[in-house]
């Protein structure tokens, strides 16, 4: 393998692969980037795989000889990045590899292409378009709330469905949900529901950003998903179900209506959050017609309390939530002014904005701690 490339559209190349490569790998293989040069076709392939989740980018190169090795990711990034000349060339005899640019050369060892793992295939023409700001825009809404819960995997991943007229997203981690649908033609998609590991759609999201072109290709075959975006392949295990039936979850008598400063509300919880326990976080709200008190009491570590204004529709009541989560919960709400829909101070609290978009709908909900007097 013999070529010439810039050494900035390298770099780009790397960057889009290296954040898959596992810092902690028992194959030693794992810890490499496949580098595949094609004359032909005058570019360079780089993959990098976790198993779980495998990513592919080309890019355009002078290429005099093809073929493959397969480099030492973290080294070959770390070299591509600190050379100051513009072009890089890579000559790859067997296992060795020498880089050069101007006066600067380093010759590293690779292992055998043959012991890299085979790579899943994906067919593109059997793939369906979604636009790609609007993937971004759920993943974004719907992505932090996935569980880390590894003895729940079906939470551990966003449930993608999609309808005839419309296509949504949700995550759950037992403690707050967020869920996101959007309006679209969807019907040969119709029914049609997989789970996604969130590292998989944050990659997507992070590739959208630099390359897409207003569309995302998907295809899903019977346990993987890919997003072909730009010169990118994301390739990703999907994650065994069912997910839960979130619907039946969602409360439909939340009569007690709560509306407040968003900006408000997140910096009165920041502040009276620093005095929270270290293991709840809890801050407890007490609402009333007009106002809400905001009071953080731990033993052996002191007292908060903040008071805002805000609008509530029903006799006062009391609640409690985890700091975090509210501020997760409402950093994604879009308008200036956030709702939240209430029943009682142990039951699941609905947050929306009170300005939507009318082709989307987003809500979140979010469980209530018990508060102890």
């Amino acid at each position: 393998m013999k070529l010439s490339i810039a050494r900035q559209d390298l770099d780009r190349a790397i960057q889009k692969v290296l954040t898959v490569v596992s810092p902690k790998t028992t194959l030693p293989v794992l810890a490499n980037f496949l580098v595949e040069a094609d004359k032909k076709a005058k570019s360079i392939s780089l993959t990098a795989t976790d198993l779980d989740m495998t990513v592919t980018t080309s890019v355009e190169a002078e290429v005099e000889e093809g073929g493959g090795v397969t480099l030492p990711a973290k080294r070959f990034a770390e070299i591509v990045k600190e050379l100051r000349e513009a072009d890089v060339k890579v000559t790859a005899e067997a296992e060795e590899v020498l880089i050069t640019s101007g006066k600067s050369k380093f010759r590293i060892v690779g292992i055998p292409t043959e012991e890299f793992p085979t790579l899943p295939k994906s067919d593109p023409a059997s793939a369906f378009a979604v636009d790609a700001e609007g993937l971004a825009r759920m993943v974004d809404k719907v992505a932090f709330c996935t569980s880390k819960d590894e003895t729940r995997p079906s939470l551990n991943g966003a449930f993608w469905e999609f309808a005839a007229d419309s296509m949504g997203m949700t995550a759950t981690d037992g403690h707050r949900l967020a869920t996101f649908r959007t309006k679209g033609k969807f019907k040969s998609l119709a029914g049609k529901n997989m789970i996604v590991p969130p590292k998989a759609l944050s990659h997507a999201v992070r590739i959208i950003g630099s390359e897409a072109d207003g569309t995302v290709k998907v295809a899903v075959q019977e346990n993987h998903v890919a997003f072909f975006i730009g010169t990118t392949t994301i390739n990703s295990r999907l994650l065994e179900g069912p997910f839960p039936n979130y619907q039946q979850v969602i409360p439909k008598d939340n009569k007690k209506e709560l509306v407040v400063d968003r900006d408000e509300l997140m910096s009165a919880v920041r502040r009276v959050a620093v005095l929270s326990d270290a293991l709840t976080h809890q801050v407890r709200l007490s609402l009333t017609k007009k106002k809400i008190g905001l009071v953080v009491s731990t033993p052996d570590v002191g007292e908060a309390k903040e008071e805002i204004p805000g609008s509530f529709t029903a006799d006062p009541m009391e609640v409690g939530y985890n700091a975090n989560y509210l501020l997760d919960v409402l950093k994604h709400i879009d308008s200036k002014e956030a709702r939240f829909l209430l029943g009682t101070p142990v039951g699941a609290a609905v947050v929306s904005a009170i300005d939507g978009n009318e082709d989307e709908e987003y809500m979140c909900l979010l469980m209530p701690l018990r508060l102890t007097s």
